[in-house]
């Protein structure tokens, strides 16, 4: 009876043990997850030194590959690079920036999720998007337009309403899919993977139309070095007003700040005349507001 119960006691002592040793690391586990998830964007930054910054390779003139230094350029690079400079002032450190591709239908997700820290892309502001994520004050202003062949601009009026026979090209995702195209459910939308497709359908007689952003439909035809007066935007003033911030993670607002100063800085002003100044910027664009 005594060899039992002293076996059962050592077993039983064993197995507390064992509860113990195992235990403590998954709890230790948690706590750190956990404090890594509530330290704020600059408290995540100051401790990696490295910002985590998302860019779009086909969102000329913000972001893009460029045909001729196959390097990564644009407004949106740029901007960036200068939110970059001013976080390293901030911190009174050095900190790595770090750039990863993003796309259409990860970008918000990659921000939640603390993936990345910020995207500076063509997003388009709207309430919907500000229930999961944070903006930047505007950095950019365009809207939704037609691109036509410059031979159909009198055919194909858009003020008339489309008709079944009229294709139109879109990205899906984008606010052309997700607010525009209802407008016109009459009309033969054509999903289209990016901008450069929808162009080259267009060019080839396959679709009559892509409708987007006036300004990425000028950046695209631009990259692909194509005759701009063989097309035309209609109508001359967008269907749609669109302005364009920074994506942000939510409850964050000394990053906020920092990125909103920058875009309203006298560096981000001449980030601005050089890449779209009517007449000498990089893109030329008349900006509406």
């Amino acid at each position: 009876m005594f060899k039992l119960s002293t076996s059962f006691f050592l077993l039983s002592s064993s197995f507390l043990l064992s509860i113990l040793f195992i235990s403590f690391p998954v709890i230790s586990l948690a706590e750190t997850l956990e404090e890594t998830l509530e330290k704020t964007v600059l408290e995540k930054i100051q401790q990696t030194r490295v910002l985590k910054a998302g860019f779009r390779s086909d969102a000329a003139p913000f972001s893009y590959i460029s045909s001729e230094t196959n390097q990564l350029e644009g407004y949106s690079v740029e901007l960036v690079k200068l939110i970059h400079k001013r976080l390293e002032q901030k911190l009174s450190k050095s900190i790595k920036l770090e750039l990863q591709e993003v796309s259409l239908e990860n970008r918000f997700q990659l921000i939640q999720n603390g993936k990345i820290d910020i995207v500076c892309a063509a997003t388009t502001i709207n309430n919907r998007r500000e229930e999961i994520v944070d903006f930047s004050i505007p950095f950019f202003t365009t809207g939704i337009q037609f691109l036509v062949r410059k031979t159909d601009v009198e055919r194909f009026d858009p003020m008339r309403g489309t008709t079944g026979k009229v294709s139109i090209g879109f990205l899906a995702g984008s606010t052309t899919d997700e607010e525009f195209r209802p407008i016109y459910p009459n009309a033969n939308w054509q999903s289209i993977s990016n901008r450069a497709e929808g162009i080259s359908q267009l060019g080839h007689g396959k679709i009559d139309a892509v409708a987007s952003d006036g300004i990425l439909l000028l950046g695209e035809i631009r990259v692909q070095n194509k005759t701009i007066s063989e097309f035309e935007l209609i109508p001359k003033i967008p269907f749609t007003f669109e302005n364009y911030g920074c994506i942000l993670p939510l409850q964050n607002p000394d990053w906020d700040k920092l990125v909103d100063t920058t875009i309203a800085s006298d560096e981000n002003t001449q980030l601005l005349h050089q890449w779209f100044d009517p007449e000498k910027g990089k893109f030329p664009y008349e900006s509406f507001r």
